[in-house]
């Protein structure tokens, strides 16, 4: 089978499990073709592996073009869908996105479409109009709480949507006509159970060593993790703490870690590639993250991937966090997003009782390996698309 992907940028190292998805769906012998609008900054890609970098060199780039001869016929239908979507999201820019794509599908046609994210999500949409080639698309937590005109109008024509966890396609499922339910289908992200593998626990000799992950923002809650470190020492608890990533909210968390007073046992040693966060989480003994509740997290890729290396996690109720964790067995949730001074008490608990922290570990791997392995989700998707491909022929 022949699928194009289409997406806003490729590969982004905040979203290297689009990456894996079209890398496990090569191995299992599909030839996949990827479209992108935006190309990774030198930044970016300075601090790409090899592999990421050659799947950059790969993407096609897709510019606006103005409409041929073989758009015309389909045209009007195009243009009526363009005004469905919202138009703070550059209509005519996207409409001769959809141009330039459809003019390179009917160069290498592919058999379906698959795109994530909105913006790519519409333009594929428009192409799908234009070419009739078929569509399908995958749809990301912190998505669904923004409405982009989009959902609706993409569900009256794509054959199928993957969701990346359950909460986030209840909620939208809620906002669309009972037919979308049956277009919808939940398909984790998945880890590779294979390469995040149990590692062994840290010593309880040393301190007692926490490890966070995730872009720097507010939304993240590293600011309150840091605070309920601080409590944990309070209260006696030899408590360390390693942040992993970059982002615009780095001042305020060292400066939240300088005025509790914890700033030696704090690191923030900025962005870490995904091949060396293993090394990180075997360094620690639980991986913890207060994220605001809401759809910007509904269950991060770096949670499972802390779980399947056999560490505890404890997190606050983000929407998906029963999806991958029973409090008590696989880690602790938290009553709150706010709630630090229930957070320091779990890390003071963890910190007292090393039997405990292993028995969880253990659980939150099995856990993984159980509902999270990324094989079995690619295999999913896979057979969506093996399946429409089929009902079309």
């Amino acid at each position: 089978m022949h699928l194009a992907y289409v997406v806003n940028s490729f590969p982004a190292l905040s979203e290297t499990f689009v990456a894996r998805e079209v890398e496990a769906l090569r191995d299992r012998g599909m030839r996949v073709d990827v479209y992108t609008f935006t190309p990774p900054s030198e930044a970016d890609l300075a601090t790409m592996s090899e592999s990421m970098r050659a799947l950059h060199r790969e993407a096609v780039p897709i510019g606006a073009e103005a409409p041929g001869l073989s758009d015309l016929p389909r045209l009007p239908v195009a243009l009526r869908s363009n005004a469905r979507f919202d138009h703070a999201s550059r209509p005519l820019g996207r409409l001769g996105k959809a141009f330039a794509l459809a003019r390179r599908l009917r160069q290498s046609p592919p058999d379906r479409l698959h795109a994530h994210w909105p913006y790519a999500t519409m333009v594929t949409h428009l192409a799908s109009v234009l070419t009739g080639v078929p569509y399908s698309v995958s749809i990301h937590a912190h998505e669904v709480a923004h409405e982009n005109g989009h959902f609706e109008e993409a569900f009256g024509r794509l054959d199928f949507a993957s969701f990346c966890n359950g909460a986030a396609m209840e909620y939208l499922l809620g906002r669309l006509p009972a037919s979308a339910r049956d277009k919808s289908h939940l398909v984790y992200h998945g880890v590779e159970t294979d390469r995040f593998e149990p590692l062994p626990m840290p010593a309880y000799a040393t301190p007692f060593r926490v490890v966070s992950a995730g872009r720097l923002t507010k939304t993240k809650g590293f600011d309150r993790l840091v605070r309920a470190v601080a409590l944990a020492r309070q209260r006696g608890a030899d408590v360390e703490l390693a942040i992993l990533g970059r982002g615009d909210e780095e001042a305020t968390i060292r400066s939240v870690a300088a005025e509790t007073g914890v700033s030696e046992v704090v690191d923030l040693p900025g962005w870490v590639s995904h091949d060396e966060v293993p090394t990180w989480i075997g360094r620690s003994h639980v991986f913890a993250l207060p994220a605001s509740v809401g759809f910007h997290d509904g269950l991060p890729n770096v949670v499972l991937e802390a779980m399947a290396s056999g560490r505890p996690v404890v997190l606050s109720p983000l929407p998906a966090a029963s999806e991958a964790v029973t409090p008590g067995v696989e880690g602790e949730i938290l009553q709150s997003e706010d709630d630090v001074d229930g957070l320091a008490d779990v890390l003071v608990a963890l910190a007292a009782d090393p039997e405990r922290v292993a028995e969880m570990g253990r659980a939150a791997r099995a856990r993984v390996v159980r509902d999270h392995d990324a094989g079995r989700q690619v295999e999913c998707l896979q057979s969506l698309h093996t399946r429409e491909a089929q009902a079309g022929a």
